[in-house]
């Protein structure tokens, strides 16, 4: 199971990363990584990278596009698929600060919709240090 952490970088800083993530992956890294007593320099380097999320808005919205679809299930803030079809278990849970997505893939159909929601989507797996922008990588159609 992967765990997908997914970023909304400021419009401002995506031309600056988009041409070397990697060194946007090792920021966020760097304050996923900071210990507690570091809290506070960890806050304020975040807010100066991400935009916090509107959670009512982004729930709405991937409710009312899922909601028909057999394999998708809402429990509270947490979007669930399991299709067995297509051997995909994700569930996408979302916060004010950032999305988590844990899936059995490398993929999820979570990524189409996110990608068509807003452009500036980051995500990184800090445990195995995957990381790309969502707008850069070939999204699947459904």
């Amino acid at each position: 199971m992967r765990r997908f952490y997914i970023f909304n970088i400021r419009e401002e800083l995506m031309s600056l990363y988009k041409e070397s993530p990697s060194n946007l992956y090792k920021i966020l890294n760097g304050i996923y990584s900071m210990k507690e007593n570091e809290l506070t320099y960890a806050y304020n380097l975040f807010k100066q990278i991400c935009i916090s999320m509107d959670t009512l808005v982004l729930n709405n919205k991937l409710y009312l596009k899922m909601h028909n679809d057999l394999v998708y299930t809402k429990i509270d803030n947490e979007h669930i698929i399991n299709n067995l079809y297509k051997d995909e278990v994700s569930v996408l849970k979302i916060k004010k600060s950032h999305l988590v997505l844990d899936c059995n893939n490398s993929y999820s159909t979570f990524f189409n919709f996110l990608n068509k929601y807003d452009s500036n989507f980051f995500v990184c797996d800090f445990k195995t240090g995957d990381y790309f922008f969502l707008s850069e990588i070939e999204l699947v159609v459904k």
